[in-house]
């Protein structure tokens, strides 16, 4: 508590402003700074592909996307768009690393994980309370999952000559989702948590939330909503187009992620040092 109290004056001292988002005391990332971000977040990207590479998914194909939880804290706390390149070349070049399809990668992967991240780092920017955080994880994360598998399926069918059904579509999204989804929820509050002392001592992490303590009764309902929202999504895949997923183990890891998704996205707002203040987004 000592050493957080000290950290939160030395916060006070360097930012002439408070909250996140705000255009007040905060300058523009420079170009070289711009660059800087791209890098960093490319190879956290990529290097969180490739850890977890060879742990077997359960279609069998693909990859668990555990290591997203890397681009999403530096969308959180950094340039946007600068993050939504990063993240674009970080999957791209990550799937080197596991040696996958890199034209699939480059025409599936990138633009998804570009529009996705940048639309995540705007809305998680604009409205910078815990819900908020909760809503665009689940919204912007499965949009981009969405688009991934779409193209993959287009890709699929198109180019290599390999028949998908259009339920794969589905599959592939809730697959994704299982994994991606939780990871973000669970690794961004503990490295904000880890990082925050670094909040006004550099301009590579220039934009950290301020997220409550305590939520209000208000906040905890909606950020349950949203967990319960992408709970639903994945039931009614699941019962209504069973062929489009593994039942087993897919249904297995789904539920795991569920409960996951469920009691850290509605109560671990305070792992990332939470502010003293109350934010007025979240009363």
């Amino acid at each position: 508590m000592y050493r957080d109290t000290i950290d939160h004056i030395d916060i006070l001292k360097t930012e002439p402003t408070f909250g996140m988002g705000t255009a007040q005391g905060r300058s523009r990332p420079t170009i070289g700074l711009k660059i800087a971000i791209i890098v960093i977040t490319t190879v956290l990207y990529a290097m969180g592909k490739w850890i977890t590479a060879f742990i077997p998914t359960p279609w069998g194909v693909g990859q668990l996307l555990v290591g997203i939880f890397l681009p999403a804290f530096m969308a959180v706390t950094s340039d946007t768009l600068s993050v939504a390149i990063g993240a674009g070349l970080g999957t791209f070049v990550g799937d080197f690393f596991v040696q996958t399809n890199p034209t699939l990668s480059l025409i599936a992967g990138v633009p998804a994980n570009f529009v996705a991240f940048l639309a995540f780092g705007w809305f998680v920017k604009k409205y910078s309370s815990w819900p908020s955080f909760v809503a665009g994880t689940v919204i912007f994360v499965s949009f981009g999952n969405l688009i991934a598998a779409t193209l993959v399926y287009f890709f699929a069918n198109a180019t290599i000559g390999v028949t998908l059904p259009s339920s794969a579509i589905l599959g592939l999204t809730i697959f994704w989702n299982t994994t991606s989804i939780p990871a973000i929820l669970i690794g961004v509050p503990i490295l904000i948590r880890g990082a925050r002392p670094l909040y006004g001592r550099t301009k590579l992490l220039s934009e950290f939330p301020q997220w409550p303590g305590t939520i209000s009764i208000r906040g905890y309902v909606m950020a349950l909503g949203f967990a319960f929202a992408y709970t639903a999504l994945g039931a009614i895949v699941f019962f209504l187009q069973p062929s489009s997923v593994s039942v087993s183990p897919g249904l297995a890891y789904f539920v795991i992620g569920a409960l996951l998704v469920v009691v850290f996205g509605s109560i671990s707002s305070f792992v990332a040092g939470a502010s003293r203040r109350t934010h007025a987004a979240d009363t």
